[in-house]
């Protein structure tokens, strides 16, 4: 990721609509699916600001996060080895990242409890690679039939997401040239983006299109 793009990424985590709506239906997501007797342990790859860890025991790996503590691995995701096993692990827009993205494969097979789930997302339509995504540090955008394939010996549920603004945000890219436009709007229209993107847990399963995928993944039970 471009270096001043970095400290504004940085800067907005715990601000932007974007990042707090996803942080929102993430954290439903888990409390949905995850039902342990204890707080259920995460794993949080490429973690930025270590959203989850007040909530959750943690641990995250990110490179590039200003969060220093003793729960953060401030390494490469391709150079960490773990031998624990995590209840959820995590990649938020994370794999694009990677020049390999099948390196999450390693952490599912070898760090994720066999009743545990990965939540991961990514931008979705390789047609809307852009200026946005090169300054970002993206590779590739996806389809869901890559995803699919990436995944396919998990069972996993596919779904688009930041659906509801897909018409707002594809027009003003294309009227752009793809830009990224990635800053802090105005409190009162901050507060509306994020309350319209975070309703879209309870639309999942309908959403038939948007800008980014989000898979639930699980072992194959046998």
């Amino acid at each position: 990721m471009d270096s001043q793009e970095l400290v504004k990424t940085n800067e907005l985590y715990n601000r932007h609509w974007w990042f707090l709506g996803k942080y929102k239906i993430v954290h439903k997501l888990i409390e949905r699916y995850v039902r342990t007797p204890y707080v259920p342990r995460v794993l949080d790859i490429g973690c930025g600001p270590a959203y989850f860890s007040r909530f959750y025991q943690y641990t995250g790996i990110d490179p590039n996060t200003n969060i220093d503590a003793h729960n953060i691995i401030k390494a490469r995701i391709e150079d960490v080895e773990l031998t624990d096993k995590y209840d959820v692990i995590l990649a938020l827009d994370v794999l694009e990242h990677l020049e390999d993205d099948r390196v999450i494969l390693r952490y599912l097979n070898e760090n994720l409890k066999d009743d545990g789930i990965a939540i991961i997302t990514v931008p979705a339509h390789p047609w809307l690679f852009s200026e946005h995504d090169r300054v970002c540090g993206h590779y590739r955008r996806y389809t869901r039939k890559q995803l699919k394939e990436l995944f396919r010996d998990f069972d996993c549920k596919l779904y688009y997401f930041n659906s509801l603004l897909f018409p707002v945000e594809l027009v003003f890219r294309l009227l752009t040239g793809g830009k990224n436009n990635l800053k802090l709007l105005p409190g009162w229209l901050n507060a509306l983006l994020f309350f319209v993107f975070s309703v879209e847990y309870y639309l999942l399963p309908v959403l038939p299109v948007g800008m980014s995928l989000l898979v639930i993944v699980r072992r194959k039970r046998g």
